[in-house]
């Protein structure tokens, strides 16, 4: 596993943009396994961040690439345009939509912000294995 580095500012506009993505998709991932941890768990808040974390580290990847996202935080399309700079993102179409709902939807009393610990967990982890996954593909910073 490539682990991200938090260095000086790069003079390249580009990099550090990218840099500035991923260091929050990395704060916000960091942040979603805390909540989790807690012994008094806050499961929306953390599925909450599981679903910035995939949100900021595909903007980072296509920032990367001088792809324009817009502003969206649906990860379904975020991932549909990154599949045209890595490809191999497809194999987490299936498991990642559900994480857009977590953007807005996890903030709201039940029945739309009633998430589970294993709902959770299962963001958490999808989550993570795109920032693993985008982090390996780019080169270190």
């Amino acid at each position: 596993m490539k682990f991200f580095v938090r260095a000086e500012l790069s003079m390249d506009p580009k990099l550090e943009m990218t840099r500035q993505w991923i260091m929050r998709a990395d704060d916000d991932l960091r942040l979603a396994e805390l909540i989790i941890s807690d012994s008094e768990p806050v499961y929306w808040a953390a599925a909450f961040h599981a679903q910035q974390c995939a949100e900021k580290i595909l903007k980072g990847l296509l920032t990367f690439h001088d792809v324009r996202a817009g502003k969206t935080h649906d990860i379904d399309n975020l991932l549909k345009i990154s599949v045209s700079v890595l490809g191999d993102l497809e194999q987490f179409k299936d498991r990642a939509g559900v994480l857009t709902t977590y953007a807005v939807d996890s903030r709201y009393p039940a029945p739309y912000g009633d998430i589970s610990k294993e709902e959770s967990a299962k963001a958490i982890e999808t989550a993570r294995c795109i920032y693993e996954f985008i982090l390996n593909a780019l080169p270190d910073m």
